[in-house]
C-alpha cells in the first residue's frame, strides 16, 4: 500500500520578527434582568414548595414517592369499583387442581365457571376484563360462584393435559359446573351471555305447587 504524505511547511533561512498579538476580552453574556428575576422566582417557589411538602409529609408519604402527588383514597376506590382484584379469578394448571374445585362445588353447591384461554388470542383478552368484573360482582347476588381460568397452552408451547382431556378446540371457551358436573359449555366473547348462564344456574329454584 502506498501512502501519500503532504510535505510539512518549511521555513526560510531568515527569521521573521515575532508578530504582536492582541487579546480581546469580551464581556460574559448576561441574561436580561427580567429573565434573571423569573429564574429567581422559580427557584424560590420550588424551594419553598419542597420545604412545605417536607413539613406536611413528615412521617408519612401517603403511599406516594417523593416528588409525586399523594395518593387519593377516593380515586383508588373508584378504580377498584371498575376493576377486579387479580386473586378474584383463580388460575389452575392441572386436573388435580380442577378436581379440588369441583369437590368444593359438590360440598357447597357453588357454581364453577371456567374460562379457557390462550395468551395469543385477541378475543380471550377482550372478554377477560368482563369476566373479571363478573367475578367481583358475583358476591352481591348471594349465590356462591367460583371463577377459574386455564391456559390451554402449557410451558412447552403445547396443548395442556386439561385441554387435551376435555377436547378443547376453540377459545375463549367457558365451562359451567354445578355440583361437580358439567352442565353447559360454549365459546363466546359476549359478557352478557356469560351473565345469563350464571344467573340461570344460581337463581333459587321455585317451589313446586
Amino acid at each position: 500500500m502506498i501512502g501519500s504524505f503532504l510535505p510539512l511547511p518549511t521555513t526560510s533561512g531568515r527569521s521573521l520578527p515575532p508578530r504582536a498579538t492582541t487579546t480581546t476580552t469580551l464581556p460574559f453574556p448576561r441574561s436580561p434582568l427580567r429573565l434573571r428575576r423569573r429564574r429567581q422566582i422559580r427557584v424560590s417557589v420550588s424551594s419553598s414548595s419542597s420545604s412545605e411538602s417536607n413539613e406536611e409529609g413528615a412521617g408519612s408519604t401517603n403511599g406516594s414517592l417523593p416528588g409525586l402527588a399523594p395518593v387519593n383514597g377516593e380515586e383508588e376506590e373508584e378504580e377498584d369499583d371498575e376493576s377486579c382484584p387479580v386473586e378474584c379469578v383463580t388460575e389452575f394448571k392441572t386436573d388435580e387442581e380442577l378436581g379440588r374445585f369441583l369437590e368444593r362445588s359438590r360440598a357447597t353447591g357453588a357454581l364453577v365457571v371456567v374460562d379457557f384461554f390462550r395468551p395469543s388470542c385477541g378475543s380471550c383478552k377482550y372478554i377477560e376484563q368482563g369476566f373479571m368484573k363478573l367475578c367481583k360482582g358475583s358476591g352481591d347476588h348471594g349465590s356462591p360462584v367460583i371463577f377459574l381460568k386455564h391456559n390451554v397452552i402449557d410451558e412447552y408451547d403445547e396443548q395442556s393435559e386439561v385441554a387435551e382431556r376435555l377436547r378443547i378446540k376453540v377459545v375463549p371457551l367457558f365451562h359451567f359446573y354445578k355440583a361437580g358436573v358439567l352442565v353447559e359449555s360454549f365459546a363466546t366473547r359476549d359478557k352478557d351471555r356469560i351473565t345469563a348462564a350464571i344467573a340461570k344456574y344460581t337463581s333459587p329454584e321455585e317451589p313446586e305447587e
